[in-house]
């Protein structure tokens, strides 16, 4: 394992738009997928969700805004070879007036689903809501097993 250097980290966040969110709801773990967009010159990681029906998430995040995003991949050179990126902090609904900046982050990198449908409600009653994650602190790390230390 080796530490990832801060501009790796930053090439790792724009080459993956996805991640996995970690919420606490009350004292049980809530995770979920979600799109997220990152630009190096931003200290914000934008996110737009859409819930319906009283949102798990929206619930979640009102009764504790702390959150864990997870972002990985594997190299697409080398299959031995993992990445991690783990950053922690606040979550809050972007304010009106910073939304034009948050849109084009999320466009410049966030991966989406080809269906925004949730379930059992209609898209026309789906309310839509675009948070930032202001990070506290990220680590990144790269796991092979070429660096050793491997017990089998």
């Amino acid at each position: 394992m080796r530490e990832l250097e801060a501009d790796e980290i930053d090439e790792m966040l724009i080459r993956n738009g996805v991640g996995v969110l970690a919420m606490v709801d009350g004292a049980v773990p809530y995770a979920v997928p979600i799109s997220f967009g990152y630009d190096v010159s931003q200290p914000i990681f934008p996110m737009q969700w859409g819930s319906g029906y009283e949102g798990r998430k929206n619930s979640v995040i009102s009764d504790n805004p702390n959150v864990c995003l997870t972002v990985y991949e594997q190299d697409v050179d080398d299959e031995s070879v993992w990445r991690s990126v783990v950053i922690t902090g606040e979550i809050s609904e972007i304010d009106t007036e910073d939304e034009e900046k948050a849109y084009a982050i999320l466009a410049a990198n966030a991966e989406f689903p080809p269906d925004f449908g949730i379930w059992g409600v209609p898209f026309e009653e789906v309310e839509f809501r675009l948070f930032g994650l202001q990070p506290d602190d990220r680590t990144g790390r790269e796991f092979s097993t070429e660096y050793g230390g491997w017990d089998t």
